[in-house]
């Protein structure tokens, strides 16, 4: 199990990374009364964005996994308590996708 769960985090990691450098920009463009104005953010605020990033992302990758394995280790019955966990599962899966969405798109409006 903790080689799945060290192996998920270093996926998770590089994944993280690469997602971080696609989504956020290192110019910014703001739009004032005479026009645009861009800058570029500084390179060590930039990297300390993008690996925030990706560190958030392999930390939820490592509980994903550390819940999925959890999960596949409770006996299998019609009533059980694997039941439960598979719903709270289910709920914290759904509920971090939310999350994000919610202020993904909050992010995006200010």
């Amino acid at each position: 199990m903790e080689k799945k769960i060290v192996k998920a985090g270093l996926y998770g990691l590089i994944v993280g990374i690469l997602f971080s450098i696609v989504y956020y920009p290192d110019v910014i463009t703001v739009q004032q009364s005479m026009g645009y104005t861009s800058y570029v953010i500084p390179l060590r605020e930039y990297v300390l964005k993008v690996l925030r990033n990706a560190i958030k992302i392999c930390f939820s990758a490592m509980i994903l996994v550390g819940m999925v394995h959890f999960y596949k280790s409770l006996p299998k019955a019609e009533y059980s308590n694997k039941q439960f966990v598979w719903g709270v599962i289910k709920s914290f899966l759904i509920g971090t996708i939310l999350f994000f969405i919610v202020f993904s798109l909050f992010g995006l409006l200010t």
